[in-house]
């Protein structure tokens, strides 16, 4: 491996980081809900808290590792590169989650088995939206989408400036001068506005 896609790997996983961090403190306690429905069995309950943490959690997270990832990478296959930050984002949730969940297994004794399927349930939801948060990412980040105004912190636009050629007072035929402040021609043998 090269330096270079040793450093667009160090990106990748940091990317992921993030969006997984964002994901999961989103989610944080429709997980814990989610292990607690599944210790009493309540399945429907478990199954629609892990939808609505797809798509309100791991989305999200998915969509901003891709979002990192394009604002570190100047890349052309933007749709690509998006779907690879939220994969990433999906590994680095795999492999936490599980040094977690197994630890929770661990400490829960007769309840291991619950605690495992529950893990299994938040391994799916993830697999199918953090790629899915980092495609959507890549969609739009192919599309121009232009800033509102308002956002835009710069001052008015210059005027333009004045026209060419020598400006004669139309009173006394002597030379105007271009006065800037009030973008108008000013006479001053007359003392006024041309």
């Amino acid at each position: 491996m090269s330096i270079k896609e040793e450093g667009y790997l160090q990106d990748y996983i940091a990317a992921g980081l993030i969006g997984f961090a964002v994901g999961m403190s989103i989610i944080g306690a429709l997980a814990y809900n989610i292990l607690f429905y599944a210790t009493y069995s309540k399945w429907g309950e478990v199954i629609a808290l892990g939808v609505v943490s797809g798509i309100f959690g791991f989305l999200p997270g998915g969509f901003v590792a891709g979002y990192l990832n394009f604002r570190i990478h100047k890349t052309e296959r933007k749709e690509m590169e998006g779907l690879a930050a939220g994969v990433m984002a999906f590994i680095v949730h795999f492999f936490i989650t599980l040094f977690v969940f197994v630890t929770m297994a661990a400490l829960a004794g007769a309840g291991a088995g619950t605690v495992m399927t529950a893990w299994a349930l938040i391994f799916v939801w993830g697999l199918i939206f953090y790629p899915i948060g980092g495609y959507l990412s890549g969609m739009l980040e192919n599309r121009p989408i232009p800033m509102p105004t308002f956002l835009k912190f710069q001052g008015a636009p210059p005027p333009p400036p004045p026209p060419p050629g020598a400006q004669v007072c139309p009173t006394c035929g002597g030379p105007l001068t271009y006065i800037e402040q009030y973008q108008r021609w000013y006479c001053y043998k007359c003392k006024k506005y041309a």
